[in-house]
């Protein structure tokens, strides 16, 4: 079954923007037609009552139960922005992974400083949440300054920061409840931005020997910590 995300009122959910396009337009769904539906929250079985060139409206029919789909931790991953287009994958491959929160954080050495594409970014996450079958909706931040970033997240249990030569492995982590990961750009944090990263209490780890993209480095240090968080939840 096709899932949309909606607006939901009481027992009627609204399908408007991309989601109405693509659910009218692409699929083809008609009155009478039973569709998913999510709001970030829950996710439903609902049947479309009607439809106009704008929207659609479904009433809500069965309220699905499901496993969950993540570890019962937060994981927020405050990234430099790589080249091109491919932060806009790297946001959509960190949704699908599990990831809660994104932040392009600016360093001294970040290549691309970028602009707020909120629009834009919100189709990404929620063509990745549809594709993942999550049923959350995670958020992309305005992009921010380093420092921000520390001040931003300093409550937060679990702080990590990719440090190339950290003699840390990242599989020697403990995630906590809340965790924030730091990854710098190509070139690294540079020595003054290092130290205000450790007077934060953000503890360093490296991804081995090999010099990764920012994205895979991104990718794979907030996989780590999301199966760990999961090999923990299993145990306990």
């Amino acid at each position: 079954m096709d899932r949309f995300f909606a607006e939901v009122k009481g027992a009627i959910a609204k399908v408007k923007g991309d989601e109405f396009h693509h659910l009218h337009r692409v699929l083809r769904y008609k009155v009478g037609d039973t569709v998913g539906i999510f709001d970030g929250r829950r996710e439903y079985v609902a049947k479309i009552v009607s439809l106009d060139r704008k929207r659609a409206e479904a009433v809500l029919e069965v309220v699905r139960e499901l496993p969950p789909l993540l570890p019962p931790v937060e994981v927020v991953v405050a990234v430099s922005p790589p080249k091109g287009q491919r932060l806009d994958d790297l946001i959509s491959r960190l949704v699908e992974i599990g990831v809660k929160r994104i932040v392009p954080m600016v360093c001294e050495r970040t290549v691309r400083r970028p602009k707020e594409r909120k629009d834009r970014w919100m189709r990404i996450v929620l063509s990745a949440v549809k594709q993942s079958k999550r049923t959350d909706i995670p958020e992309v931040l305005p992009p921010m300054e380093l420092y921000e970033v520390l001040e931003a997240f300093s409550d937060y249990e679990g702080k990590f920061a990719g440090i190339i030569g950290s003699r840390t492995p990242i599989t020697s982590l403990s995630p906590q409840r809340r965790n924030v990961v730091l990854i710098g750009p190509e070139g690294d944090f540079t020595p003054q931005e290092k130290e205000a990263i450790a007077k934060a209490g953000f503890e360093g780890f490296s991804l081995g020997r090999i010099i990764l993209r920012v994205e895979t480095a991104a990718l794979l240090s907030a996989a780590c910590l999301l199966q760990k968080a999961w090999a923990t939840a299993g145990a306990s």
